[in-house]
Parts: structure tokens; C-alpha cells; sequence
């Protein structure tokens, strides 16, 4: 059996979307099935691309876009075409502004 070392030497010579898949194959490792995960990776990256996106369903896994358009169905069936078993789906909004009563 190989040491941890030895599998972290592997994993750093894989491609960027292998280290992805595995990164995700690990994820579901350590979340138990049913419990609820962190969206920040994803979160983030919708704050980051909002502009590009306005009025479109986005689907993220991590920090990469899986599909997009203006029907949920559609990009919910296309991420789980690419094999991700409880996609990220949102509709992106503009940025709202915090709100600030009284006189300005």
C-alpha cells in the first residue's frame, strides 16, 4: 500500500482537471452523505463573474462554471450530465445594494 507521501507526489503530477475530480472525489469522502456543504468556493466565484451571467441559471462546482442559461431544468439536467451528483444551481442577481434609510 502507498504512503500518504507517495499519493500527494502523485496527485501533483496530475492535470488540472484530474486534481479537480479527485478534489471532488475527496469532498464527498469527507461530507457524509445528506449533510449540508460549504457553497463558499462557489459563492465566490458567482460574485466574481456576476457581470458575465446577469438573468442567467449558472451551475458551479468549486471554482469552475458547469453550465448556464436562462432554463433551470436545463442546466440542472446539463450538470448532472457532467457527473456531479448535487450541482450548485442559482440564478444570478444584480449586486444588491445595502440599504441606507433616512436622508442621503
Amino acid at each position: 500500500m502507498a504512503t500518504l507521501e507517495q499519493i500527494i507526489n502523485e496527485a501533483r503530477a496530475l492535470s488540472p482537471v484530474e486534481k479537480v475530480k479527485l478534489r471532488q472525489e475527496l469532498d464527498r469522502e469527507l461530507v457524509p452523505e445528506g449533510a449540508a456543504r460549504s457553497r463558499a468556493t462557489e459563492t465566490a466565484w458567482v460574485d466574481e463573474h456576476r457581470d458575465e451571467y446577469l438573468g442567467q441559471w449558472v451551475a458551479v462546482e468549486g471554482n469552475k462554471l458547469i453550465a448556464h442559461g436562462t432554463n433551470p431544468r436545463e442546466v440542472y439536467l446539463a450538470a448532472r450530465a457532467a457527473g456531479i451528483t448535487t450541482p450548485f444551481i442559482v440564478r444570478v442577481h444584480e449586486r444588491e445594494e445595502p440599504f441606507t434609510g433616512g436622508w442621503l
